[in-house]
């Protein structure tokens, strides 16, 4: 008997493709890239309604807001404190407007006086002159306020009145304090 040495020749070469074939199908599986999954995430019911709420589009220029103006009746009213306050020989006044850098201030006079007796007579005298146009309470802590103390506050609604010695106006500096705000000339 012969032996088939073709057969054997076969095999072991057969078996040696078989080891190369999956070896290179390894080697092709670790070449190959893998994708990534895409996954489909579900919108709750707020966004899904927030995403159809149009958005107002912004403007390119950014409006100034419109600047607040002093009524004619108001205007007369400063006219006559600020009269007033000079027929009194009060110095250094100035008149603030408020309204853009707060929202709950409106006007401001400051005036500055020589004595604090001067103050106290100041601050009387407008108060009984601002009567007729019945603007606010006036002062009417009176009492706790020390008579010494160089500021008299008259407070009229809309329009504040600071009556200070030259002491106490620059210690306390109002001017600077509130220097955001508008100075108005009548």
């Amino acid at each position: 008997m012969k032996s088939n040495p073709v057969k054997s020749k076969k095999t072991k070469p057969e078996s040696k493709e078989t080891d190369s074939v999956s070896l290179d199908s390894s080697v092709a599986k670790e070449k190959k890239p893998t994708k990534a999954k895409k996954t489909v995430t579900k919108k709750t019911n707020l966004e899904a309604k927030l995403t159809d709420i149009p958005l107002k589009e912004k403007k390119a220029a950014a409006t100034k807001p419109k600047e607040k103006s002093i009524s004619p009746e108001t205007k007369k009213i400063l006219k006559e404190i600020l009269n007033l306050l000079k027929e009194k020989k009060c110095e250094d006044i100035v008149i603030m407007n408020l309204e853009e850098v707060n929202t709950y201030l409106s006007l401001f006079v400051i005036a500055t006086v020589a004595s604090h007796t001067q103050g106290r007579a100041v601050a009387r005298e407008l108060e009984k002159n601002m009567k007729q146009y019945k603007l606010g309470s006036g002062n009417t802590e009176k009492k706790n306020i020390p008579a010494e103390s160089g500021w008299s506050l008259i407070d009229l609604g809309e329009i504040i009145v600071h009556i200070m010695t030259a002491e106490t106006r620059a210690y306390y500096d109002l001017d600077k304090l509130w220097g955001d705000a508008k100075r108005i000339t009548l």
